[in-house]
């Protein structure tokens, strides 16, 4: 428990360390409520499914921040900053606030400091995005601004779908278009390379990554669509500065430019940021959204960032993407454990959901569960 005569100092960081920031806040105005907000300006911006930001109310006092980092004026109103060097959101400014708000996945400790309360811009996404698997049964849902705008139940919201082209390509671009890419359908290209299991569907925890029996894991649906899921790791979270990263695995065959020249890790406005030893991501050198991650171990297997996608269907991309719904990559290894708990609790009931709507459409006569 906090004495509420006193202050407690908060710290905050991006992930190679260059830029941090601190803070002291009344302990009686902890924890600190957030919201993710899944509007389109901060999909694009960060590249996830939602940003998710911490106010610093007024009372807060000592704030700072010291390093290298990179403005981006996403509005006449918001000022977002990242580092220069790894290219984690670390905080923004919004003219309409009482403080600054801070990221919530570059807070050094969220214990006792922070609390989730509302998902905001749910309308931006067309089929709920992420708010779908985190339940609204303590936290409310609105359709922009909570302070002006119409409260809605994320369970009403009906799944978005559209007729599958074999042919269409699926744009993805970050919020200042330096960089812009298109995916292709999986192709008899997509199975021609190797990769190790995800920690995603192998935990590293209890087993080996190695993939002798060459399994093509990151194509789903009968080849159809490829495979996506999230991660809770540190790495993640200090890289892009917020705790739910999500990501899509395709094969590098399947990017392309706009002119349609293959992917290229140095287009557009691209930056890398070395994470370890053979380890890069990818990210905006100007607006600081998260792109891709790639490694050495698999070169020709690419990680993109769900929240640039632009399906027509949805924030989810559903027509392009199955998602992993049995588990959240490293999420032992989550910072915010009620957050995550929460999350793979409420995606597991999602894809449980999603079976069974898909069983009944299969055979709408037979039960879909034993008498």
């Amino acid at each position: 428990m906090f004495s509420k005569d006193l202050m407690t100092p908060v710290s905050f960081s991006c992930a190679c360390g260059q830029v941090r920031g601190s803070a002291k806040v009344p302990n009686s105005l902890l924890p600190l409520s957030y919201s993710l907000c899944h509007c389109n300006v901060c999909r694009h911006q960060t590249g996830l499914l939602c940003g998710s930001y911490v106010t610093l109310v007024k009372g807060t006092s000592d704030f700072k921040v010291e390093g290298s980092y990179t403005p981006y004026y996403s509005s006449d109103l918001v000022t977002r900053y990242f580092c220069k060097n790894c290219g984690a959101n670390v905080w923004l400014d919004d003219k309409r606030e009482d403080g600054p708000d801070i990221c919530s996945g570059a807070f050094d400790n969220v214990d006792g400091i922070v609390k989730l309360k509302n998902h905001i811009f749910i309308e931006d996404t067309k089929d709920g995005g992420l708010s779908k698997w985190i339940p609204d049964e303590d936290i409310t849902a609105w359709s922009a601004f909570s302070r002006d705008s119409t409260r809605i139940r994320i369970a009403d919201r009906a799944r978005t779908t559209v007729a599958k082209n074999e042919d269409a390509k699926l744009s993805a671009h970050c919020r200042c278009n330096g960089v812009q890419f298109r995916i292709t359908r999986p192709n008899e290209a997509s199975k021609a390379l190797s990769a190790p299991w995800p920690d995603l569907l192998k935990p590293y925890h209890s087993q080996a990554p190695q993939n002798k029996e060459e399994v093509k894991w990151w194509l789903r649906s009968d080849d159809a669509r490829y495979l996506a899921g999230l991660c809770a790791c540190k790495s993640c979270r200090l890289a892009s500065g917020f705790d739910i990263q999500a990501w899509a695995f395709v094969p590098k065959a399947n990017i392309f430019q706009l002119d349609g020249k293959p992917l290229d890790f140095t287009m557009g406005t691209l930056e890398y940021y070395e994470s370890a030893p053979g380890v890069y991501r990818n990210f905006c050198g100007r607006c600081g959204a998260t792109v891709f991650w790639h490694c050495h171990e698999r070169p020709d297997l690419v990680d993109v960032s769900v929240g640039l996608l632009d399906a027509p269907e949805g924030a989810r991309a559903e027509s392009w993407l199955e998602w992993q719904t049995g588990r959240i990559s490293f999420e032992e290894a989550a910072q915010n454990e009620d957050l995550i708990a929460r999350l793979g609790k409420g995606l597991g009931r999602w894809g449980n959901e999603q079976h069974t709507s898909a069983l009944k459409t299969l055979n709408p006569l037979r039960p879909t569960t034993e008498p």
